[in-house]
């Protein structure tokens, strides 16, 4: 789904209350402010949804496929979600067909 979709979306739901320019800064407030806490190494817990933090890569040795190469990869952060249970089985319920 693409962002002007979701903006879309959202503003079927809730109505002419507010505006899509209004429900786009909302988005990008949220995504930031994820961003923000996330780059201070905090989780971000969202309940019935799930929780993003960042995890830490240790360093390693790689090898390009076609020159043989050999490269030192430094130590990285990568981002990581869980899911809530309650999301899971929201997602198991919605997409079971019989």
């Amino acid at each position: 789904m693409r962002r002007e979709f979701l903006i879309e979306k959202i503003a079927e739901k809730i109505g002419p209350a507010y505006t899509k320019t209004d429900i786009e800064k909302l988005i990008d407030t949220f995504l930031d402010t994820l961003f923000d806490i996330l780059i201070q190494n905090k989780r971000v817990e969202l309940r019935r949804f799930g929780t993003f933090e960042l995890r830490k890569r240790p360093g390693r040795t790689a090898k390009a496929p076609k020159s043989g190469k050999v490269y030192t990869l430094a130590d990285r952060y990568v981002p990581f979600f869980r899911p809530s249970k309650i999301f899971k089985n929201m997602v198991q319920e919605r997409t079971q067909t019989d």
